[in-house]
C-alpha cells in the first residue's frame, strides 16, 4: 500500500522548484506545510505518495537536479495520530 512522504529543503523555491520538474516527468506529488514535528528549517514540503521504490527514484531525480533534501519522512497513521520516520 502505497504511503505518504514528506520531502524537507532548505526553503520554499528548492520545493517549489522540484515539484515542477517532478509534475512534468509524470510523479505524483504535491506541495503542503511542512508538519511541526518535523523541524523548522522551511514551512514548505514536497510530498508524494507511492511504494519505497517510486520514493527512490524521486530520490535520484532530486540528487540528479543537484538538490539535496533536508530530509526525506515517511507518514505513520496511528488512529487519528500522525507521526513520521526518517527514511533518508
Amino acid at each position: 500500500m502505497a504511503k505518504w512522504y514528506y520531502f524537507t529543503f532548505g526553503s520554499r523555491n528548492q520545493a517549489v522548484y522540484m515539484e515542477s520538474i517532478l509534475k512534468d516527468k509524470g510523479y505524483r506529488v504535491e506541495l503542503r506545510p511542512t508538519p511541526g514535528k518535523l523541524g523548522k528549517s522551511c514551512n514548505t514540503s514536497l510530498v508524494a505518495l507511492g511504494e519505497p521504490e517510486e520514493i527512490d527514484k524521486i530520490r535520484s531525480e532530486l540528487l540528479g537536479h543537484r538538490m539535496l533534501a533536508k530530509g526525506i519522512y515517511k507518514e505513520i497513521q496511528a488512529g487519528y495520530c500522525k507521526d513520521y520516520v526518517k527514511v533518508y
